[in-house]
This record gives C-alpha cells, sequence and structure tokens, in this order.
C-alpha cells in the first residue's frame, strides 16, 4: 500500500507540473497575441497618419503654386516639407530628419516629362519608423501623386 501511495504523489507531481506546462504555453501565446495586436495598431495608425499627412503635402504644393505660378515653374527635383511650411526651399537629395511630427515628408517635382505639357507631376512621400525597422530607420514609405497645372489660369494684363 505504501508504493502505492507513493505512486500516486509522482503522478500527483507529474499531473502539477503538466498542468504548470499547459498552463505556461496558454500565457505565453496570450502575451504573444496582445504584443502583435498593439504592433500592428501602431502600425496601421502611423499608415493612416501618413496617408492624410501626404495628402496634406499635396495641399500645400497646391497651395505653393497658386501663389506664385511663375515659380513654382523652376522647382524641379526632391524637397523636404516640414509641418505648416508655406515655401520650398533649395532642392535636395533625400530628407532624413523628421519634419512633420515622428514622420518625414519629401516633395518630389517632375516639371519634364511630368504628367503633360505645362503639367508637373508631383510625389509626395512621408516615411515612418515603428518596432518592425531595424535600427531605428525609416523602413515604412507611403507616396501619393498627384499633376499639377503650371499655368496660372487667371491671366492678368
Amino acid at each position: 500500500m505504501r508504493y502505492l501511495r507513493f505512486n500516486q504523489k509522482g503522478e500527483t507531481l507529474i499531473e502539477a507540473l503538466a498542468a504548470l506546462a499547459i498552463i505556461s504555453i496558454v500565457i505565453v501565446a496570450v502575451a504573444t497575441a496582445v504584443v502583435t495586436s498593439l504592433s500592428n495598431t501602431k502600425y496601421n495608425q502611423n499608415q493612416t497618419q501618413s496617408t492624410k499627412y501626404a495628402q496634406q503635402g499635396i495641399e500645400q504644393v497646391r497651395q505653393i503654386r497658386n501663389n506664385n505660378y511663375t515659380n513654382f515653374k523652376t522647382y524641379n527635383g526632391t524637397y523636404c516639407l516640414g509641418k505648416g511650411q508655406t515655401t520650398l526651399g533649395a532642392s535636395q537629395g533625400s530628407c532624413s530628419v523628421k519634419n512633420v511630427d515622428t514622420f518625414i515628408r519629401s516633395v518630389q517635382i517632375e516639371q519634364v516629362p511630368g504628367c503633360s505639357a505645362n503639367v508637373a507631376k508631383i510625389s509626395v512621400s512621408v516615411s515612418f519608423t515603428d518596432g518592425k525597422c531595424s535600427g531605428g530607420t525609416y523602413c515604412h514609405q507611403l507616396t501619393q501623386t498627384s499633376c499639377l497645372s503650371t499655368v496660372n489660369p487667371v491671366q492678368g494684363p
């Protein structure tokens, strides 16, 4: 009988260890699901915000064009476009510094070939980083493109 009791205690210990292992696996799976869900939520928020910033950038370029059609015809290349910026500075090869909150926004203007005669092709790119990017790089980028006329529709005397 003593042997049976020892055997039962051993079985109880094995059952307890098995239950503990199962509980641990479930906790790890739930924690992984929560972390993945939070990461995806943050990515989706950044994607939505970058879309808004790209659309806003096209509108800012449209305002810059509307304020001075003659000067707008001279823009060609890549420009950094900060938040609330109303002019484009000197053309730059690329933008690498956050200029719209935690995002990097740049504008590519192509006069030739552009979209057609007297129409410039405008591409606004917004880059962002998150936990999926290695080494703090801005590995995600969203680009929106539009075509803007370079001819003033209201010609003065």
